[in-house]
């Protein structure tokens, strides 16, 4: 049974800490969440089940998020942002993973080609031993123009960086809080051994350059 079956089909709760990467998080938004999909199933799944916590948008009625932070063992906290807008009648019109909208085909979002552009730092001192501080640059409409992030929610192994864009508001830079922070699922001492074996490795190649 894989990640992205539905929690009808695999008779368990839906959890995100069975989503190994932003891939596979997306698949599963556009294969359990057609349009259409009532309000209430979509919270069942992500704040019922899941345990994100849900936030409303202050301005627009029919939009809302569900949240979700893992701790990394200390080296990042990964946010699942999932933001949803809704038709009057509770019917789902768009799903967004971290920003980026799933349903009908839509493009991701463009780069803001108006500034002023500013700097914008999200801390995270739970990572304490890696990045405590997100940066993006955004302009005044809050739309990303540099915004780096990781794809895998794996301290030994994010994936390749890639550039989010969209409303901050929606993404991992977001300024609200998550009610908690997960723990990581997996071995915490296992992940500071092998950063341990890493660094070392690093320090005796020849330049600071990883050894073979």
């Amino acid at each position: 049974m894989t990640a992205l079956a539905t929690a009808a089909a695999a008779a368990e709760p839906f959890r995100f800490e069975s989503v190994a990467s932003l891939q596979d998080m997306q698949a599963l938004a556009r294969h359990d969440f057609p349009l259409g999909t009532p309000r209430d199933q979509v919270r069942a799944a992500f704040v019922q089940q899941g345990g994100a916590t849900l936030k409303l948008h202050a301005k627009r009625a029919e939009t809302e998020k569900y949240l979700y932070d893992i701790d990394l063992c200390g080296y990042y906290v990964w946010r699942w942002n999932i933001s949803a807008d809704y038709d009057a009648k509770g019917g789902l019109k768009q799903l967004y993973v971290n920003a980026t909208p799933m349903l009908a085909n839509a493009p991701p979002p463009p780069l803001p080609a108006k500034g002023p552009f500013y700097m914008l730092s999200r801390p995270r001192p739970q990572a304490a031993k890696g990045e405590s501080t997100l940066k993006a640059i955004i302009n005044g409409d809050q739309m990303m123009l540099t915004a780096i992030g990781p794809t895998r929610p794996d301290p030994l192994n994010m994936g390749r960086a890639i550039n989010y864009t969209g409303e901050v508001w929606r993404s991992i830079f977001d300024a609200d809080d998550a009610d908690h922070i997960a723990p990581y699922a997996g071995d915490c001492a296992k992940v500071d051994a092998e950063m341990k074996k890493q660094i070392e490795a690093a320090k005796a190649a020849p330049n600071g350059a990883p050894s073979h």
